[in-house]
């Protein structure tokens, strides 16, 4: 691929997360392509990486993300980012605080293909998330 094809998807695939449509979203990658995070495990194939997108929008209805410029070395990336969202839905891989406000830095590694999104890969504070939804509780330091 080209680095204005790569360009090109990484700029589909921020349109996408702005559209807020999991489809399209799942659409970005390859058929038989994986997801990985702590949050959701490794997952294979367009449907069930639509159904992690599909979690995390209908948990933050007005989640964001804001990128910095991509690293780009062939057909890899790394994504740095910073998530923004409000949740609207009570359980958030436990019972969580409605209308919490959660926000965390994070970092995507995607291997890229004409397919689409071959692998991806997100690294954030997941506890951290966990803890600013209510999810878990922390114990103040004395």
């Amino acid at each position: 691929m080209t680095r204005a094809e790569i360009v090109a998807m990484i700029e589909r695939h921020r349109q996408a997360f702005a559209s807020r449509d999991a489809k399209l979203l799942a659409d970005g990658h390859a058929p038989n392509g994986t997801f990985e995070s702590q949050a959701a495990g490794v997952v294979r194939g367009r449907a069930a990486i639509q159904g992690v997108y599909e979690y995390w929008l209908k948990a933050f209805p007005d989640l964001g993300f804001t990128w910095r410029e991509p690293i780009i070395d062939g057909d890899r990336i790394a994504l740095f980012w910073h998530f923004t969202g409000t949740l609207a839905g009570g359980d958030f891989f436990g019972p969580a605080q409605l209308g919490a406000h959660v926000e965390f830095l994070g970092a995507g590694e995607y291997q890229l293909s004409p397919e689409g999104i071959v692998h991806a890969r997100h690294v954030f504070d997941f506890t951290g998330a966990l803890v600013s939804a209510g999810v878990l509780k922390v114990k103040p330091a004395q």
